[in-house]
């Protein structure tokens, strides 16, 4: 069980900051000063996000689901679902809808892969650890490599 929670964990939040990144570039796109500039800040608020969610979903996150579940194995079957959606909102609701979807969405990603009888052992648990470690580097190396193209750009074309 502790093992699918820490793959859960993985894959929620670069989904989740990327998401959350979407909600707050994108309603900004035209105010913005291009298409290169939406995406630098897309990928950007993307590593932030993950930098500072990925711990805090990794420990608080995977705790409080293992909880959750505890306390679903000794209610009826019926209502299992329920009471663990409920623990998810209740515990997800400590910096309110920030961190609320980021709840939900490992609820469901936890769920799904309780329902494909995922199993892992603890290689491809520690290798889902590199996951949120790739989105963070591979953004802001994107960025990185944009901007040189853009001061390259600029440099030739005056």
């Amino acid at each position: 069980m502790w093992a699918r929670k820490i793959v859960a964990a993985s894959l929620t939040a670069p989904i989740y900051a990327l998401l959350l990144a979407c909600w707050v570039v994108i309603p900004q796109y035209p105010d913005s000063g291009g298409v290169s500039d939406t995406v630098n800040g897309l990928l950007m608020l993307t590593a932030a996000y993950l930098a500072v969610s990925f711990p805090v979903i990794v420990t608080y996150g995977v705790f409080t689901s293992v909880f959750s579940d505890w306390v679903t194995r000794r209610m009826s079957k019926r209502f299992g679902p329920l009471v663990s959606f409920g623990l998810h909102i209740g515990f997800g609701l400590v910096l309110l809808w920030l961190s609320l979807g980021a709840a939900l969405l490992y609820w469901a990603i936890d769920r799904y892969l309780t329902y494909k009888g995922c199993r892992f052992g603890t290689r491809q648990v520690w290798s889902s650890l590199v996951i949120p470690v790739g989105v963070i580097v591979t953004a802001v190396g994107v960025v990185y490599l944009i901007g040189v193209m853009q001061d390259v750009m600029h440099r030739l074309h005056g």
